[in-house]
């Protein structure tokens, strides 16, 4: 797996792909100069936390203009359908939920038919409902050749993103592994085994049931356990916790997942090799479904 010393490194050398990354305030400013330039010659769309529209537009009027801007050869009215903006189309900017300003944010872009896409943690605002339109359409830019940059999300976002993440620790730039399911453990059915998940919270160990877990996910080399909306540091590996959790109907959706398939509620596809699983937790989480999984997942659970 790849690993780079600064994000520009990254950038230069990851060109021409996809490629979302878990970083800090200064990474991003400086990814956003740097792809600036870096693909200077190519149609570009950018999306950064600072864009919150003019107050005094319309939604309609401010992406009229941006339509004009970007040549009109999409109509604002077909942004604003697409994503979800009509009731909202005569609102004013400053009264818009910080939900429906990102989608205005996507709109906006949308109108350019950029080749390159760039977005600071584009998922921060989006609520489960609308977050299917965002990712669909950062995987239509993907499969129509495009290339789409993100920078800033926690690294459970970067991974639902079509193309590669990498995370930031100690200023370099490190690949997250994926793999393709050939070394999956064989599966040996739901036999009665007794097992609790040591967890820590301070100094207190709590024991839970496999059955209250949401899912497992190992982040920066360090592993942890989401129970109610709540990750919690656990001391086994990922290969510990799967040896154990399987039996009580969780899957190894990714190398860096594991997920609790009863609480699973959806399964989405945005592009050839982009799957996410969505949860039946609270905040309906999406976790990645690795694209050497999907179809063990789908042979094992009998889905079609």
């Amino acid at each position: 797996m790849a690993d780079y010393e600064t994000i520009e490194e990254l950038l230069e050398g990851e060109r021409d792909s996809s490629v979302h990354i878990e970083c800090g305030r200064s990474a991003v400013d400086r990814a956003v100069r740097f792809v600036h330039a870096l693909y200077a010659s190519r149609r570009c769309a950018f999306y950064v936390e600072t864009d919150k529209g003019f107050d005094r537009d319309t939604v309609r009027s401010y992406l009229r203009f941006f339509s004009r801007v970007a040549g009109g050869a999409v109509a604002a009215e077909e942004a604003v359908a697409h994503f979800g903006l009509k009731d909202v189309a005569k609102t004013s900017v400053k009264k818009l939920t910080p939900e429906q300003r990102a989608l205005m944010n996507f709109a906006r872009m949308s109108l350019f038919e950029p080749e390159v896409v760039f977005c600071e943690r584009p998922l921060r605002d989006v609520t489960p409902n609308s977050r299917g339109l965002v990712l669909a359409w950062l995987g239509q830019v993907v499969e129509s050749g495009g290339i789409v940059i993100t920078c800033g999300e926690p690294l459970r976002e970067a991974l639902l993103m079509p193309g590669a993440a990498f995370y930031e620790e100690d200023g370099r730039f490190f690949q997250v592994q994926t793999d393709d399911g050939d070394d999956a453990p064989e599966y040996d059915g739901d036999e009665v085994h007794v097992f609790k998940v040591p967890v820590k919270s301070g100094d207190t160990t709590l024991l839970f049931d496999p059955r209250e877990l949401d899912f497992v996910e190992s982040v920066n080399r360090a592993n942890f356990v989401s129970v109610r909306g709540e990750l919690y540091p656990v001391q086994m590996t990922l290969d510990e916790l799967e040896a154990e959790l399987s039996r009580y109907g969780f899957f190894r959706c990714h190398r860096s997942y594991i997920v609790n398939v009863q609480k699973v509620v959806k399964v989405e596809r945005f592009t050839r090799n982009s799957f996410n699983l969505t949860l039946a937790d609270a905040a309906r989480t999406s976790v990645p479904l690795a694209k050497g999984r999907a179809d063990e997942m789908r042979e094992r659970y009998g889905w079609r």
